[in-house]
């Protein structure tokens, strides 16, 4: 996505500008992709925990451990997909940071992308 004033740059910098929009937009979907199956991500978490308390019935030690299994794998689960969230969010940023420095005429912040 080529904005008009990219003319007056260097046919290098508009590919690289060309090759940062394609990942930023790649990086979009994925992001919007994360954000829609988040709730049925929390829902799954919430029933495994919900499970892990059920397993009382089958004695105290039993239900002690499927409890804290539970909380330690719906808890890991969610804390890796937040920070996976995240970590998505600023590669979007610094995707989007990058074509704004390329298009001032900056010199560049990060690597080529992969």
């Amino acid at each position: 996505m080529s904005s008009p004033d990219d003319s007056a740059l260097s046919a290098e910098v508009r590919e690289r500008v060309a090759r940062y929009e394609a990942r930023a937009t790649r990086l979009e979907g994925t992001l919007a992709d994360y954000r829609r199956r988040m709730p049925i991500y929390q829902k799954a978490f919430a029933a495994l925990l919900v499970l892990g308390l059920a397993s009382f019935a089958f004695g105290r030690l039993p239900g002690t451990w499927a409890t804290i299994s539970a909380v330690v794998i719906s808890g890991g689960g969610y804390l890796m997909l937040r920070a996976r969230l995240w970590e998505v969010e600023a590669d979007v940023t610094a995707t989007r940071e990058e074509i704004a420095s390329l298009r001032s005429g900056k010199t560049p912040v990060r690597a080529r992308p992969s």
